[in-house]
C-alpha cells in the first residue's frame, strides 16, 4: 500500500484550490471543479493505493465536480467512483437519476458518461471517503451495473455497512499496513464493491463462488462481533440470518484453525479480557463483565477464561494492579 497526503493549509490562501485541483486530477478521473471558496479552499486527502484500487478519506469545503465529454474523450481509465459520505450532502446527476446522498450512503459515478456532483451545498464542509475501482476487477458485468450508476446505496447495513467499516478501519489503521498488502486489500473491497451491487441488483448467484465465499465470511464475523452479548448467539443463529446452512458456515470459518463456536468464545474472551485490563473498568463487578459479553455466568465465564490464558479474570485484574506503578 502506498500512502501520500494533502493539505491545502500549508499552502498559501491564493494557491490551495489550484493545488487541490491537481492532487484530484492525480487520484480521480479528469474533472472540473467549481467553487465559490477559490480565494481560500481548505481540503485534506489522503490517497491510498492498493494495487489499481485506490481509497481516499476526504474533507473539504463546498464544491462542484463535473466530468463533461471533452474530459471523457481525452481521457477514460475505465472506473467506477464510489463516495461515502460520512458528514455532509451530494447532489448527483448521471444517466439522467438525480440523487441526494446523506450520511451513511454511497454515491456510484461512472468515469466513461458525464455526471455532475454538487457537494456540501449550503453546509460548512464534506466529509467522506472516496473508492476509484476499475470496472475489470469487479465480478458483476459492466452492463449489469449501469441502473446503479447516479444512483445511491445504503450505507447503514448488509454489504454497504461492511464497505463502511472496512474503509473506514482502513483509513484509522493504515500505517499497520505493508507495501506488499495492497493486492490482499485491494481483493477484499473489490469482493464488498461486488457483493454490494449484486445485492442491489439481486444477483448474488452471479458473484463468484470464491468471491462470494469471502464476503460471506466477512459478514459472518462483522455480524459475530456485533452481538458478543448476547447469549443467544450460536453458530446456528450466524448462518440463519446469512441464509445459509450451519455446515456451510463451518466450511466458511474453516481456514480461521478453530470452529464457529470456538471463534465466537475467543472473542468474547478477548473483550472481557481487555475490559479486565481497563483500569477505568476497575469498579464494574467481573460477573458483570461476563455477562456483558454473553457469557450464561461468571462460573462458566472464569473456567473457559483460565482454560485460554491460564489465570483467572480476577488474578488478570490483580496482577495490573500489582504492576500499576505508585502514585507520585
Amino acid at each position: 500500500m502506498i500512502e501520500k497526503v494533502f493539505h491545502t493549509r500549508d499552502l498559501p490562501p491564493a494557491d490551495r484550490f489550484g493545488y487541490w485541483q491537481d492532487c484530484i486530477g492525480m487520484t480521480h478521473a479528469p474533472v472540473r471543479l467549481t467553487s465559490d471558496r477559490t480565494d481560500d479552499f481548505l481540503a485534506y486527502q489522503h490517497m491510498m493505493e492498493l494495487s489499481d484500487v485506490m481509497v481516499w478519506p476526504t474533507a473539504f469545503q463546498p464544491v462542484t465536480f463535473e466530468r463533461i465529454p471533452r474530459l471523457i474523450r481525452a481521457s477514460d481509465p475505465e472506473r467506477y467512483h464510489l463516495s461515502l459520505v460520512t458528514t455532509g450532502r451530494l447532489e448527483v446527476e448521471s444517466e439522467g437519476r438525480s440523487s441526494d446522498v446523506r450520511e451513511h450512503e454511497i454515491n456510484v459515478v461512472d468515469t466513461s458518461v458525464p455526471f455532475r456532483i454538487r457537494a456540501a451545498a449550503g453546509l460548512p464542509r464534506q466529509v467522506g471517503i472516496g473508492l476509484e475501482i476499475p470496472k475489470r476487477r469487479l465480478a458483476i458485468p459492466g452492463r449489469s451495473v449501469e441502473p446503479l450508476v447516479g444512483a445511491k446505496l445504503s450505507a447503514a447495513d448488509g454489504y454497504g455497512a461492511l464497505l463502511r467499516r472496512f474503509l473506514s478501519q482502513l483509513a484509522q489503521d493504515s500505517a499497520s499496513y505493508r507495501p506488499s498488502d495492497g493486492n490482499h486489500l485491494s481483493t477484499v473491497v473489490c469482493d464488498l464493491v461486488s457483493g454490494l451491487f449484486a445485492h442491489a441488483l439481486e444477483a448474488e448467484d452471479r458473484l463468484p463462488p470464491e468471491s462470494r465465499a469471502r464476503t460471506l465470511r466477512m459478514s459472518a464475523r462483522n455480524f459475530i462481533r456485533s452481538r458478543l452479548g448476547e447469549p443467544s448467539l450460536t453458530p446456528r443463529t450466524v448462518a440463519r440470518a446469512h441464509h445459509i446452512s450451519t455446515s456451510y458456515l463451518h466450511r466458511l470459518f474453516s481456514d480461521e484453525g478453530a470452529s464457529v463456536g470456538a471463534w465466537i468464545r475467543g472473542q468474547r474472551l478477548a473483550n472481557a479480557r481487555a475490559d479486565l485490563e481497563n483500569p477505568d473498568l476497575d469498579p464494574v463487578p467481573i460477573h458483570r463483565i461476563a455477562e456483558k459479553w454473553g457469557f450464561s455466568s461468571a462460573s462458566v465465564f472464569s473456567r473457559a477464561y483460565r482454560e485460554s490464558y491460564g489465570v483467572s479474570p480476577r488474578d488478570t485484574r490483580g496482577e495490573r494492579r500489582t504492576a500499576r506503578p505508585p502514585a507520585r
